[in-house]
């Protein structure tokens, strides 16, 4: 239960000019009713390009995802007929690049004893296996998120009025709805309002520098490389661009805007599940920061799973302050004296 000291501690530590850092994720979009989960983006792309959709599902090389996806999600998403990697898209779009490679050339090879050897075939068939994957990253995806509304939302939370943001989110809500200023966020993944920004949505395992030198280091030396090879691994690695989350390419970054801050005592977390994706950002800039303030953990449902969850992404990082809360701490609806009950 939440008790106004708890309230009254929660707000004297972001009182002080940039004292409060708040980093937002998904859950905090979904907390306000917008329509941002990965299965609705899957229904989007039924209604406007099915096929992107369909052979995202058909796809085999993606990396095992076991263990990223519960059981019970699992199970769930069996019994709905709508695939388990949608729950959680963006690791399942890490490819096994040297087998989907290795096979496809296996049955394309150039066969010169042929009137027609093939010289093409790898290429072309690399190519329509991967086309769905810049409309499913880019195209698609920025086309969505830009279809989410925001101008009907009403703010339900009450935000510290100094604090400043980080958001993986790429909508504008912090923006449009609760009027706060572009220099206290950063939007480190990108955000619709810039129509020139890339969206960095993918994988960090798909890093298009690394393919390269691996397949060039695999097939250089092969007889047919300049001929049919060299073209099927440019194919390969501008379809790796375009899902590769550049994580570590976002540190500096993230190192300048927190450098704009001064005396961080709290970090607040909403709605974001510091999952595998995303968790480099803590493990190597935030917590070792932000080692000594208090860790705020805001949930929509506070369970002992959350708590396990965060108990062992404290102890990982070696973060002794914190606490979980509920977003009830921030709601501006919310009565406070039933915290006396």
């Amino acid at each position: 239960m939440i008790t106004n000291m708890d309230r009254e501690h929660l707000f004297e530590a972001t009182t002080g000019a940039d004292s409060c850092l708040i980093i937002i994720g998904n859950g905090f979009d979904l907390y306000h009713g917008l329509a941002t989960k990965y299965l609705d983006y899957r229904n989007w792309l039924k209604n406007h390009d099915a096929r992107v959709a369909t052979d995202f599902e058909s796809f085999v090389y993606e990396m095992d995802c076991s263990g990223r996806v519960s059981n019970s999600n699992c199970e769930l998403s069996s019994i709905d007929g709508i695939d388990p990697r949608w729950s959680s898209l963006e690791e399942s779009l890490g490819i096994e690049w040297d087998d989907l490679c290795y096979e496809t050339l296996d049955h394309t090879y150039p066969d010169v004893t042929e009137d027609n050897p093939g010289w093409d075939d790898f290429w072309i068939e690399l190519h329509m296996r991967l086309e769905y994957l810049k409309k499913l990253t880019r195209d698609h995806f920025r086309e969505w998120v830009e279809s989410i509304d925001v101008s009907k939302i009403k703010p339900v939370l009450d935000l510290p009025d100094t604090a400043s943001f980080v958001t993986f989110n790429y909508t504008p809500t912090l923006e449009y709805v609760y009027g706060v200023r572009p220099d206290r966020i950063l939007h480190i993944h990108g955000c619709v309002l810039d129509k020139n920004e890339l969206l960095q949505f993918g994988s960090p395992d798909n890093n298009p520098i690394e393919l390269q030198k691996m397949l060039e280091d695999k097939y250089g030396m092969d007889d047919f490389y300049g001929a049919t090879i060299q073209q099927g691994v440019t194919v390969a690695c501008d379809r790796c661009a375009d899902t590769w989350k550049n994580i570590e390419g976002n540190y500096d970054a993230l190192n300048h805007f927190l450098d704009t801050l001064a005396n961080v005592n709290t970090v607040i977390i909403m709605g974001n599940s510091f999952d595998k994706v995303d968790k480099p950002y803590y493990r190597d800039v935030l917590a070792p920061r932000y080692r000594d303030a208090e860790w705020v953990f805001c949930e929509y449902e506070s369970n002992e799973d959350k708590q396990y969850g965060i108990d062992k992404f404290c102890h990982e990082l070696a973060i002794s302050n914190y606490r979980m809360t509920s977003y009830m701490e921030f709601d501006k609806g919310y009565d406070q004296s039933i915290d006396s009950i």
